[in-house]
């Protein structure tokens, strides 16, 4: 795979991404896991729901075999 192919496979996933963290949104809302009243008007309560669902983005594209594994904790170091 080439830079550019990367880049391009990157650009095609993001979308599914983005559909997944929003409607991930609307359903921490409806079930009343947080309490949107309790933060001011910043950007805190978006970062805590990201960081959470940086696990769950982890789960849904979490590789399998040993070696691609290897890769992912790698890059982690590089984040």
């Amino acid at each position: 795979m080439t830079e550019q192919m990367f880049f391009e496979k990157l650009n095609e996933v993001l979308p599914e991404l983005n559909r997944m963290v929003l409607e991930k949104a609307k359903k921490v809302f409806s079930s009343g896991a947080i309490e949107p009243s309790d933060y001011e008007d910043n950007y805190l309560l978006p970062k805590i729901f990201l960081s959470a669902m940086g696990k769950e983005i982890e789960n849904q594209y979490m590789p399998y075999l040993n070696k691609d594994i290897k890769v992912k904790n790698n890059l982690s170091y590089f984040l």
